[in-house]
């Protein structure tokens, strides 16, 4: 089948017409004009130029291009209403799915021809000296090997640290668990485990705060080591105690302290004390004298912010249009610390995944329409690759790469629940995000919260600590103001009747999903792998709690190994009316279920092969919410050698009705086949032939050409065809080439 959506893709190219070019050489002289022969030498400095021939008049298009070398920015560079265009001359169609066609830039910065600019936040740290008067507790594996510079006069604490090669691993120990349970802000440890560290300001704990799908770096405020009590600086998202039992396992560390010399033992380690102003470093790619050398301090939290005039409490904002990034790599900015829960500085998005409208990533887009980023590479920062904040319509992400991120690699982040619907409209296209989440384990490589109408399409999500792609809101307008979401309801904009309104059923969610903005979501596509490799209760790709019209489809799932992976494929609590259609799911260890539905959502024409263990709640999980109307057709599952249940009703604890039931659903065409066991599916034919479903479903040999490389369309014969299946192909999922996209 030809992908009706690649067709679109054509309205890709960045083109600009009679476009003033500027240039930026990191040796750009005093005397810069901003020609190639005088360039300027800073991008503030170029920014500055083109502000100023607008006052003087130019209307035209302006390009700035950077040379080779990292272009440091000690600052945020905010690009407002000035810089951008003053209308777009384009109407919008607002049933489409992403940004259809965006006007050509008015301001671009671009890489050079044939060179790769870096954009940094970096640094530099010098004055390196070995470490002779070694403190009190650095390990004996590091003596002799540390080395010590003082923080430059006016340089703030910093969470992580860079060299040529990427980011330095904070010295981090081996960690410990509760003693007993705690609360969000107290947490009780074993003797010996934390100090009162003459510098406890500097010293942050990991912790996994009870919950499979959470983890959080507090400060420290107070240590009793008597008493073995410890209080943090900030509130964890819900009570330091132990994990679910399934998750404890003997000796496991729950709890880690990072930034202390006890914990500095090996090479590309380091510690900074603020108190006393030292960085020290065991170097691992040191000079020929054994000093480090390239390292880098980050001096932001995000490097450029796009920014329009945002009315918070208002119906309206008024964004800025047309700016575009082409050809740039974005490194070296800062992890956004957590530090107190005043104000809005603690308000979380869902389970604390991320925060809310708060500067975490390395480009940001606030208040921002049909702006673009173009083959750009976000790499190697403590914090995210982009945010497209608030206020964010038909802005476009295409052919980048997102790697080695402390959190995660795009957010399209809209208002609150309620009835300002701002964020919508966006494109996330062809990029490669992988290795995010590794600081913060939870962080998504993909997600839109309060976010809809977008197109994630053609994106190789791999190596996370938890999550794929995450579609969700997941809050209730009555939801204690809990900091998992609650606080960012909006609330005088919630009717008083639907105040009081309880989660739990669809009747209830028609009502308040007028208040959910994550509908009508494309996520199509995508080739997901290696995912949840962290923590736990994560997908390939999760929906929840959101609106209306989301489409999961043609997405390739696979190579999802990790322990405690519970499914591929999940609509969570409070979601609805959802297509899952045409995915692949292959060879994942899901110890739940393949794909997994807790309300009413279609799930056709779906894969579900090679399965790595049997899962436990059916390779089709409908769990706790009643499902009736789903629909359920066209699916092919084959079992794992041991068997399993092809689909199942699953209730919560001590829940005796008003759950799912498989004989609710419109269930009928779909093909199962056991390689050992013919009769594996007679029970449930059985029963649900006898409610007048699966009348037409088949057990049998789907007869694919070559699973192993892809290929599942089916050989002459293969019942699949008779049933109305249709093949999907494999090799059409993840990234391609632009120019095939363009073919196509």
């Amino acid at each position: 089948m030809k992908p009706r959506h690649l067709t679109l893709l054509a309205l890709l190219s960045f083109s600009v017409v009679d476009a003033k070019d500027l240039y930026v050489a990191v040796d750009g002289g005093t005397e810069a004009d901003g020609s190639l022969e005088k360039p300027y030498a800073t991008l503030p400095a170029a920014v500055d130029a083109v502000r100023a021939l607008r006052k003087d008049g130019l209307t035209e298009a302006v390009v700035v291009y950077l040379r080779e070398g990292r272009h440091a920015l000690s600052e945020t560079l905010v690009l407002g209403l000035e810089d951008g265009a003053p209308a777009s001359p384009l109407k919008v169609d607002l049933e489409q799915y992403g940004a259809g066609q965006v006007m050509d830039p008015h301001l671009k910065f671009a890489a050079y021809s044939g060179e790769a600019p870096v954009l940094s936040g970096g640094v530099p740290v010098t004055g390196w000296k070995k470490l002779i008067d070694e403190p009190e507790g650095l390990p004996s594996s590091a003596s002799g090997k540390v080395w010590v510079a003082e923080m430059a006069e006016g340089m703030d604490r910093f969470y992580t640290l860079y060299d040529g090669k990427g980011r330095l691993n904070r010295a981090r120990d081996s960690g410990f668990s509760y003693t007993k349970a705690g609360s969000k802000r107290t947490l009780h440890f074993p003797q010996g485990a934390l100090k009162d560290w003459d510098n406890l300001e500097d010293v942050e704990v990991q912790v996994r705060p009870g919950r499979a799908w959470a983890i959080n770096m507090l400060p420290l405020a107070s240590v009793d080591e008597a008493s073995g009590v410890a209080t943090t600086g900030a509130s964890a998202t819900y009570a330091m105690g132990p994990l679910p039992g399934y998750l404890r396992e003997p000796g496991a560390s729950v709890v880690w302290v990072e930034n202390i010399l006890e914990a500095l033992d090996e090479p590309g380690e380091w510690v900074v004390n603020t108190k006393e102003r030292k960085i020290y470093l065991w170097p691992s790619d040191p000079s020929a004298d054994g000093s480090p050398r390239g390292i880098l301090a980050p001096a932001t939290t995000e490097l450029i912010r796009v920014e329009g005039e945002i009315d918070y409490e208002g119906p309206s904002d008024k964004p800025v249009r047309g700016i575009a990034f082409e050809g740039l790599t974005f490194s070296h900015a800062d992890r956004w610390a957590w530090k107190s829960d005043e104000g809005r500085v603690g308000w979380g998005m869902q389970h604390d995944w991320d925060m809310f409208d708060r500067p975490t990533a390395l480009l940001r887009l606030r208040g921002a329409e049909e702006c673009q980023v173009k083959s750009c590479r976000f790499v190697d920062s403590g914090g995210s690759g982009v945010r497209m904040d608030l206020h964010a319509q038909r802005n476009r992400v295409i052919d980048s790469e997102f790697a080695h991120l402390g959190e995660a690699g795009v957010l399209m982040a809209g208002y609150g629940p309620g009835s300002k619907d701002a964020n919508h409209h966006n494109e996330v296209i062809n990029n490669h995000i992988h290795h995010f989440s590794e600081i913060t384990w939870h962080s998504p490589g993909l997600w839109a919260w309060q976010s809809g109408h977008n197109r994630m399409t053609h994106n190789e999500i791999s190596h996370s600590g938890y999550a794929a792609v995450l579609v969700t809101t997941r809050v209730e307008p009555n939801r204690e103001l809990n900091g998992e979401g609650g606080r960012t309801i909006r609330q005088h904009e919630i009717a008083a009747e639907d105040k009081g309104r309880e989660r739990g059923g669809y009747e209830s969610w028609k009502k308040r999903e007028k208040y959910n903005h994550a509908r009508r979501n494309l996520v199509e596509y995508n080739d997901i792998s290696h995912c949840v490799q962290l923590l736990s209760d994560g997908n390939g790709i999760y929906v929840s709690g959101t609106g209306t019209g989301n489409i999961v489809r043609y997405n390739y799932v696979h190579d999802n190994l990790a322990k405690h992976f519970p499914a591929p494929i999940r609509c969570d609590d409070d979601q609805h009316e959802t297509l899952i259609h045409g995915n692949v799911l292959y060879n994942n260890a899901g110890h739940s279920a393949g794909i997994a539905s807790k309300g009413v959502n279609d799930i056709t024409n779906n894969f579900i092969l090679a399965t790595a263990r049997v899962p436990r709640r059916g390779y089709i999980s409908f769990e706790w919410a009643p499902v009736t109307g789903s629909t359920v057709q066209r699916n092919i599952i084959i079992a794992h050698p041991d068997g399993g249940t092809a689909q199942s009703e699953w209730m919560r604890t001590g829940q005796t009705r008003g759950g799912p039931e498989l004989v609710t659903t419109d269930m009928d065409s779909n093909l199962y086949f056991h390689a050992n066991d013919e009769h594996w599916m007679d029970e449930h034919f059985s029963k649900m032939r006898g409610a007048d479903l699966e009348k037409s479903s088949r057990f049998g040999d789907p007869m694919f050409v070559n699973p192993d490389d892809g290929d599942f369309s089916f050989k002459p014969g293969s019942p699949a065809l008779e049933l109305g299946i249709e093949p999907l192909d494999a090799s059409k999922m993840g990234r391609m080439n632009p120019s095939k996209l363009l073919k196509e």
